[in-house]
C-alpha cells in the first residue's frame, strides 16, 4: 500500500518541498523528457568518472553529482520519488526550517551519490551505468 498523505499537519506552506518538486518535473518533461538516453549521458552521474575508466564520457563528475539528482529514470520513478517528497519533505521542511532542510536535501544526495559510487566500485563493475534520482 503506497501512502498519499500523512496526519502531520504542518505550521507553514512547504515552500521549498513545493519548489524541488516542480524543479524536478520540470526537468523530467523539459529536458529529459524529449530526449532520455541524449538527457542522462549528459547530465547523469556516472562513477566511472570519478576514477576515469569511462569511455566517451568525461563532463566532470562534481557537476553530475548535484545535476543526476534531480534527474529520473521514467515515470514511475519521478512519481514514486516525489510521492515521498510531497508526504515527508513538508514535515522534515517544517521541522528544521527552510535553508537546513534544503542543505539537507543537497547533502542527501551527495551521500547517496557516495555511497552508490563506494558499492560500484567494491562490488559491482563501474562502467558506464549512470545514476540518477537518488533519494
Amino acid at each position: 500500500m503506497l501512502p498519499i498523505r500523512d496526519n502531520v499537519p504542518t505550521r507553514t506552506f512547504p515552500v521549498v518541498t513545493v519548489t524541488l518538486i516542480a524543479v524536478n518535473v520540470a526537468v523530467w518533461l523539459l529536458y529529459q523528457l524529449p530526449n532520455l538516453d541524449r538527457s542522462v549521458h549528459d547530465l547523469a552521474f556516472h562513477p566511472c568518472e570519478v576514477n576515469g575508466s569511462c569511455q566517451q564520457i568525461d563532463k566532470g563528475w562534481p557537476l553530475a553529482a548535484i545535476t543526476s539528482m534531480f534527474m529520473h529514470g521514467s515515470w514511475l520513478h519521478l512519481g514514486g520519488n516525489m510521492l515521498f517528497l510531497w508526504i515527508f519533505g513538508n514535515n522534515i521542511e517544517d521541522a528544521m526550517g527552510r535553508l537546513r532542510f534544503l542543505l539537507f536535501y543537497f547533502l542527501g544526495g551527495i551521500a547517496a551519490t557516495t555511497l552508490q559510487t563506494f558499492v560500484t566500485f567494491h562490488w559491482g563493475s563501474p562502467g558506464d551505468t549512470p545514476i540518477v534520482g537518488k533519494w
